[in-house]
């Protein structure tokens, strides 16, 4: 199983319980739902609540400051602004010592490396004073919201949505080189395998495949493929040549070798123990 077989059956799987315990498709829909509104309300909570908007001397020298913004958060260099009285300061970016802007306290703050959080006013120069900014005491610490367990809920929907659309046990394309060298199965000949799909009116669902004895007898143009199972016989006529695929059939547990084999009267899903007896049926439907 590779590590991309594993993860769409762990989708798939995921899926089929929900579906399993909801009863229906559309309560697992529901569930769906829910899980994408978890993290759609939780993103707008965090959208809406007022924080300061992260700024630099940049943006506000070259006036890049979004429409209704007032509140900001700016990073630099502390000091006193020379021959004023007051809590005043000129916070210099540290990129580009020349610009600064005026911070205006209501109380002392620590000179050196700062952030502050305040009412920002920008000016016109684009060199020297900036501007100014009334500065919250304490300044707002930025928050770091953990968007990857807020963002969890929806992922976790999106993969039942993948699991749904695969189906469970998924199934996954197999080599077809290996069939064109086996050996054809002898007439009397049986195999020991595990059978899903439809024979006539009869259908086993994918999840819950039969245990069956599987034979075959050539006749002139096609080739009976007889299943013996607990309560009975189930066989299929199959044409020469007629549709088939090469797939494995991926569980949680691993993936086993299987075949699909398609007539007008049956689609068949059989799996094996292993490749060599699925391929050896494939050379005998060849």
């Amino acid at each position: 199983m590779t590590p991309l077989d594993a993860g769409l059956t762990v989708a798939a799987a995921l899926a089929h319980t929900i579906e399993r315990r909801t009863g229906s498709r559309r309560a697992t829909w529901w569930v769906v739902a829910g899980l994408v509104a978890v993290s759609a309300i939780w993103t707008f909570l965090i959208g809406s609540s007022a924080r300061p908007t992260d700024l630099t001397f940049e943006d506000v020298k070259l006036d890049r400051i979004p429409a209704m913004t007032s509140w900001a958060r700016l990073e630099g260099e502390l000091r006193p602004l020379a021959g004023a009285g007051g809590h005043l300061y000129e916070l210099h970016d540290t990129a580009d010592d020349r610009l600064y802007v005026i911070v205006i306290a209501d109380a002392p703050l620590e000179l050196g490396h700062a952030v502050v959080t305040g009412r920002l006013s920008p000016g016109e120069a684009t060199v020297g004073n900036i501007g100014s900014i009334e500065a919250d005491i304490p300044a707002v610490p930025k928050r770091n919201e953990p968007f990857a367990v807020i963002l969890l809920p929806a992922a976790i929907g999106l993969l039942v949505v993948l699991g749904m659309r695969l189906g469970y046990p998924v199934v996954r394309r197999g080599r077809s080189g290996s069939a064109v060298r086996a050996v054809p199965l002898g007439p009397g000949e049986r195999l020991a395998v595990r059978w899903s799909g439809r024979i006539g009116s009869e259908g086993i669902p994918r999840d819950r495949p039969l245990a069956a004895t599987l034979a075959v007898a050539p006749e002139p143009g096609l080739i009976e493929v007889s299943l013996v199972v607990a309560d009975g016989v189930r066989t299929v006529r199959v044409r020469r040549a007629a549709p088939t695929r090469l797939i494995r059939l991926c569980r949680i547990g691993g993936c086993e070798p299987a075949l699909e084999i398609f007539t007008q009267s049956a689609d068949v899903l059989v799996g094996f123990e292993d490749r060599a007896s699925r391929d050896r049926l494939a050379a005998t439907l060849a």
